[in-house]
């Protein structure tokens, strides 16, 4: 995934992800830190997966193929904040996102997860500017589990947004945005001109 995505991007990047899409990122920047001028990772982990894993994400691929919708109503919950889950066209938007997604897509993507790498073995390589940001409820990638990656970077800021679980790009959107604007502001990270 992270190949294709330096293959279908040019020139220099700032990289924005978010889960999964963080641990894609972070193996960009290992196949090509000198393409990276910047990453902003949004509630993800960095280690490899551990030995309970499997079992895990085997149940989840079957609670999903089983019944999609039942799927989305028992995970909704456990992935966004108190306050999200009392935003009802909120938690009715995510529902329809995750009931909508094709099995064999989860499927593959929880698959691709089990055989992700450990980020931390190069982390500390890194010499681009990171932001990790995360949601104060989020239980999946916690505050703890970003300070200890920003802790292995040799540049790097870690943000917690309130009111917010593991979807706060969906649950604080115009607070995500502010936080990585005056990030970039802060880091003169401002889009370099284009020669064509």
């Amino acid at each position: 995934m992270a190949a294709r995505a330096l293959s279908e991007a040019h020139g220099e990047l700032i990289v924005l992800a978010h889960s999964m899409g963080g641990r894609i990122a972070m193996e960009m920047g290992r196949q090509a830190p000198e393409r990276i001028r910047a990453m902003v990772l949004s509630s993800t982990n960095a280690e490899g997966p551990d030995v309970h894993e499997a079992a895990q994400r085997e149940a989840r691929i079957a609670e999903a193929n089983a019944d999609m919708i039942a799927y989305a109503r028992g995970w909704i919950p456990k992935v966004i904040s108190t306050a999200s889950m009392r935003n009802a066209d909120l938690v009715a938007r995510l529902r329809q996102v995750v009931e909508n997604c094709p099995l064999e897509v989860h499927e593959r993507q929880n698959r691709a997860l089990l055989l992700r790498p450990d980020a931390t073995a190069y982390l500390g390589t890194f010499e681009f500017p990171v932001l990790l940001i995360t949601g104060s409820e989020d239980r999946l990638s916690t505050a703890v589990a970003h300070d200890a990656i920003a802790a292995m970077l040799q540049d790097a800021e870690s943000v917690i947004i309130e009111d917010a679980g593991h979807l706060l790009p969906f649950e604080q959107p115009r607070r995500v945005f502010e936080t990585i604007k005056e990030w970039l502001s802060r880091k003169n990270l401002r889009p370099r001109e284009c020669n064509a």
